[in-house]
């Protein structure tokens, strides 16, 4: 997925806004407005999970620290790894839409 908006990025990075049309504009306009929905959906989806995991670790971790013995312990630091692994991706999706939105604008001010 990262390289088909890498790619999608480099796109609108070498596209000469001068000689757009105005049905040019609009129909690249309602591309990108439509690319950004799908990362926002993506991203909401990544909060849902990183949250489940945190949730999953905090209750991990309570868990051991009443003494349940050290495979708790290890379980509340997986959570915690993959909640950090997803919440990176969150942020990188994060940059791409920041982008995106850039180009929105420069579309919208033709």
């Amino acid at each position: 997925m990262e390289k088909r908006f890498r790619d999608y990025l480099k796109h609108y990075e070498k596209l000469d806004y001068d000689v757009l049309s105005d049905e040019e504009i609009a129909d690249e306009k309602s591309n990108l407005e439509l690319k950004t929905g799908f990362l926002h959906r993506e991203m909401m989806r990544l909060l849902v999970i990183a949250m489940g995991l945190f949730v999953c670790a905090c209750i991990f971790l309570s868990t051991a620290l009443s003494g349940n013995g050290v495979i708790v312990y290890v379980l509340a630091g997986i959570m915690a790894l993959l909640a950090c692994y997803v919440t990176l991706q969150y942020r990188g999706i994060g940059t791409v839409i920041k982008q995106l939105e850039v180009y929105i604008d420069k579309l919208t001010m033709l």
